[in-house]
């Protein structure tokens, strides 16, 4: 779990770095690829979380804003649990 919310604070800042440069460049097929599976993987951990399920990140018009506000929220949810571990 550690793992995955580190990759999800990783996506923050390149998202965060992007929007901050205004670009109009989308996600490449790599992050968005990467984004989803970090979503996926968050959703299997945390099955009953309202949160993690309300995420989608399907569909053609992925941007970073989309990406940013996932992956804050899953470091949000499974950060606390890491965060409690011995």
């Amino acid at each position: 779990m550690a793992e995955l919310v580190m990759q999800a604070r990783e996506l923050i800042t390149v998202a965060s770095a992007a929007i901050a440069a205004s670009t109009r460049e989308l996600p490449s097929a790599n992050i968005a690829i990467l984004a989803r599976i970090i979503v996926s993987e968050a959703q299997k951990q945390r099955p009953h979380s309202l949160l993690l399920e309300s995420i989608d990140l399907h569909g053609d018009s992925l941007d970073w804003n989309d990406i940013n506000a996932a992956m804050n929220v899953i470091v949000r949810t499974l950060g606390e649990s890491v965060l409690s571990l011995p």
